[in-house]
């Protein structure tokens, strides 16, 4: 008898009796201690609680930071509460040195630091993470809550493992932070020049202190509404091929063509923090972060076939080489269809954490927290395609991307347009987690041992993914009908007109809201009357769960070298982690469906050195080494896999699945730096890299043959070769020296080279890490004078390989360099009252992709959104 297929369950048995009973502990310890809980993981090497208000401030409280740390980190800090320029976490990083990141979706979201995309993100300390990934998408944290961001580019022993780039440690406010009570109101209005639209954000945060009989009490509150309607586009060619025309081989595409990417996006978040200090040594606290997003949102393409293979055709090639440049038939029946993939993101994510610290004595301090963390989103996407029939086509490589244009077709009018097909698939994923940390520190005095920290972390994770997997459907009865049909003809609009000259402006396609609005009647549509909802695919589900108990210890010391005081810390962190993989697999031969179990187990030392020493007060070297760890995606561990059959003029089946015998990638990292602080907010440093990897996971396609007929395997792998290296330099300050108004001048430049290999096991051969820029740099000019302040910010990075292979092209993609500049601009009424102009994307930069390392055979172009805001800030 065949075993029961695995279906998801929102919370496991185990996992709820695991919480339980370490929030169980946690309450008994509470009883037997006066406060529970560690300080953020870091802490005890940072700073204390700074308040700061005004640019030279923050850069002086960034500086001290990153003077004083036993790592290399550089931070962000608030100006003032809710005042930064930029809306969310991952816009601000972007003006890190080593840090880039990537726009869409009309936002900043992919964040990698030092070229490597595999970071730790804490909240106040704590891993944080979204739904079934690994690390917490930094957009949905708004910037107004914050009160500043760490980047940690070496380890720490303390700090969870996971990240062999990093870790980014996001802060918010406590009430304690405060002498007083504040409240402050923060409200934005931000238009899009694409989207043509303007986009409300508001928040505000009210935070109070009290001294009572009990003890010392503070509360804090603070909510964020954001919503933004966005226009990003893009003009595409076609994978490359090669053609004859008028007896010259030409290297060109039989297809170009438009992408919309549209949406609307409403996030709300709250957070909250409760302090309770009942004596000096003693101190609990209650706290937690959460967010709601609702996104609505569509890819919506534009596909013309460029008549390249008619031997009436004309065809013309830039100049100098076999690239097309220009094909125009003037009597050619082709083929053309818009798409529309309508999509709905619902996401929630929750942590809350309880936590306090108690000096025993001067010297020794116990601490322990426990957090609960949950991240969950419902998905859909609904696709339905209308079809059109052109007879003259103009198709070039113009600007960049894809022109196309029809000289004799209206594609406004949506009685040229038919149906082609559609479907219908939804998903879930969802993530879980509870932890639970106790430490321990000792001030051991001013001999060669300065002070020992020792702790223990026991956590639970889980993770799970499933989704539905509904085939292409042509077979229904609306295929052909026209979309001025009156049965039909609500369906379809027509498009918001495009930017630039790419030839066709707008065009008919199925309306977004109508497709997200109406799930029932669009699968009635595409199965002529069942509107049921499709039942999930047991062959896409995860449901995994990962246990790790940590222990981690930490020693500082400190001597002198020849009238050189030099300070170090060693530290180990010792892991073992327990994995429960669960999904289905699918015999390709017979099609039984049987569960798949893969439990492992595996225990990692990661030792790490740090040494610093004062060559004077202003001129500090480091020398930090130590082992990182990374474990690969959920995803990646998925013991199923999916096959799909020839068919459809495929002579080949696919099989796509995880690998539940990953092993997590480790690098080995040197850091040697060299700081210059030269003033209170004036800095010069520098800062060489290595990283050594083992174990680096790659997807790999492999070819195996099934009842005589042939599949592609792909499943992810390790590699065994891959390093990287480079060097990182940044400078800071403020001119105060400058006579009269010229002294509010300040400047902040940092540049970071960077290069690395790594082997292909799909080839063998060496090649450079996926969106890595060789080199990057930031400038950014400040100006606080008075009631004036301005900001006006440059960032570029150099060309990089985004994918390898391209698709089933073999090919490699690049991006060409980017640049921004981005401008803030404020003038404070009073000292309650701020008026503020911000600026993004003032150049309209463009994002350029292309083949194999020649700007010349064109893969697209794509522009984003304008935006102006005017912000009015009240603090009491």
């Amino acid at each position: 008898m065949n075993q029961p297929v695995r279906v998801p369950q929102r919370a496991a048995a185990s996992a709820s009796c695991f919480a339980l009973r370490l929030t169980a502990a946690a309450a008994l310890t509470a009883l037997g201690l006066p406060a529970l809980a560690q300080q953020a993981a870091g802490e005890n090497q940072q700073l204390g609680t700074v308040v700061v208000t005004g640019a030279r401030a923050s850069a002086e409280t960034a500086q001290a930071i990153k003077k004083n740390a036993d790592q290399v980190v550089d931070s962000i800090v608030a100006e003032d509460i809710g005042k930064f320029p930029d809306k969310n976490v991952a816009e601000l990083l972007g003006r890190v040195t080593g840090v880039q990141i990537q726009r869409g979706n009309g936002e900043a979201g992919t964040v990698i630091v030092r070229g490597l995309g595999g970071i730790v993100t804490l909240l106040n300390g704590r891993e944080f993470f979204s739904d079934a990934g690994r690390s917490l998408y930094l957009a949905d944290v708004p910037a107004t809550m914050l009160k500043r961001i760490d980047v940690f580019k070496t380890q720490e022993a303390t700090l969870p493992e996971g990240g062999t780039a990093g870790v980014i440690d996001v802060r918010t406010n406590r009430p304690f932070d405060f002498k007083d009570t504040q409240l402050v109101i923060n409200g934005r209005m931000e238009h899009r020049d694409k989207a043509d639209v303007n986009n409300p954000d508001l928040s505000g945060m009210a935070s109070s202190r009290w001294k009572t009989d009990l003890g010392e009490v503070g509360a804090l509150f603070g909510l964020s509404y954001q919503r933004g309607k966005y226009h990003d586009e893009r003009a595409w060619v076609g994978d490359p091929l090669t053609f004859t025309n008028a007896g010259r081989s030409i290297v060109g595409s039989d297809a170009v063509g438009r992408v919309l990417d549209l949406g609307d996006r409403k996030r709300l978040a709250g957070n909250f923090a409760l302090q309770w200090k009942p004596s000096a040594d003693k101190e609990v606290y209650l706290e937690g972060f959460g967010t709601s997003i609702d996104h609505r949102y569509q890819q919506s393409f534009l596909v013309a076939g460029a008549p390249v293979f008619e031997p009436t055709s004309t065809v013309t090639v830039k100049p100098g080489t076999n690239f097309m440049d220009t094909v125009t038939n003037a009597n050619y029946v082709g083929w053309g269809f818009t798409s529309t993939q309508a999509k709905r993101d619902q996401v929630t994510n929750a942590q809350v954490a309880l936590g306090g610290h108690w000096d025993l004595t001067d010297r020794l301090r116990l601490s322990t927290e426990l957090a609960r963390t949950n991240s969950q989103i419902d998905w859909v996407n609904r696709i339905l395609d209308s079809g059109y029939t052109p007879t003259s086509t103009i198709a070039k490589v113009q600007d960049g991307g894809g022109y196309i244009d029809y000289p004799k077709l209206d594609l406004t009018n949506k009685a040229n347009f038919r149906i082609n097909g559609g479907v219908d698939v939804r998903g879930e994923r969802e993530g879980h987690s509870t932890d639970w940390r106790a430490d321990a520190s000792y001030d051991i005095g001013d001999g060669f041992f300065r002070e020992v920290t020792g702790g223990v972390r026991l956590a639970r994770r889980s993770a799970m993914s499933i989704n539905t997997n509904m085939p292409w459907q042509t077979g229904f009865s609306a295929v052909g009908r026209s979309a001025a049909d009156a049965s039909v003809a609500d369906i379809f609009s027509v498009s918001p007109a495009t930017w630039g000259d790419y030839g066709v402006k707008q065009y008919v396609y199925a309306d977004r809201d109508w497709l997200l609005n109406n799930g029932e009647a669009f699968r009635k549509l595409l199965t002529n009357g069942n509107g049921a909802l499709t039942a999930y695919d047991p062959m896409t589900l995860f449901d995994d769960t990962e246990t790790t108990k940590a222990v981690y210890g930490r020693l500082k010391f400190g001597f002198s070298a020849a009238g050189v005081p030099v300070s170090g810390v060693f530290g180990l962190r010792v892991v073992q982690t327990d994995q429960a993989l669960m999904g289905n697999s699918r015999n390709a031969a017979t099609g039984v469906i049987t569960p798949v179990n893969k439990d492992t187990s595996r225990t990692d030392a990661l030792p790490m050195l740090s040494l610093k020493a004062e060559f004077s007060p202003q001129l500090i070297g480091r020398l930090i080494t130590g082992k990182t760890l990374e474990r690969p995606g959920f995803n990646a561990y998925n013991p199923g896999q999916t096959i799909t059959p020839p068919g459809g003029g495929v002579t080949f089946g696919t099989i796509f699945g995880g690998n539940p015998d990953l092993k997590p990638t480790e690098s080995t990292n040197v850091d040697a730096a060299l700081e210059y602080y030269f003033a209170r907010t004036g800095s010069l440093t520098g800062t060489l890299f290595e990283h050594k990897f083992k174990n680096r996971v790659f997807d790999q396609t492999v070819s195996t043959t099934i009842n005589g007929v042939k599949y592609n395997v792909t499943q992810p792998v390790n590699v065994s070769n891959a390093n990287l290296h480079g060097y990182e330099l940044s400078y800071r300050q403020f001119y105060d020296f400058l006579p009269g108004w010229l002294s509010g001048f300040g400047l902040e430049a940092n540049y970071t080279y960077m290069t690395g290999k790594q082997t292909d096991p799909n080839t063998g051969v060496e090649g450079p890490f996926l969106g890595q820029s060789k080199s990057a740099y930031n400038l950014v000019a400040l100006y606080e004078q008075g009631p004036i302040y301005g900001r006006l910010a440059y960032n570029w990075r150099s060309k990089f390989l985004a994918e390898k292979p391209y698709r089933s092209t073999g090919r490699e993609l690049w991006v060409a360099p980017l640049r921004t500049l981005d401008a803030s601009f404020g003038y404070s009424l009073s000292k309650q009252l701020t008026l503020s102009v911000d600026v993004t994307n003032l150049l309209n930069q463009a994002y350029h992709d292309y083949f194999d390392q020649t700007p010349a055979l064109v893969r697209d172009v794509r522009y984003y959104d304008r935006t102006v805001g005017v912000s009015v800030r009240w603090k009491l």
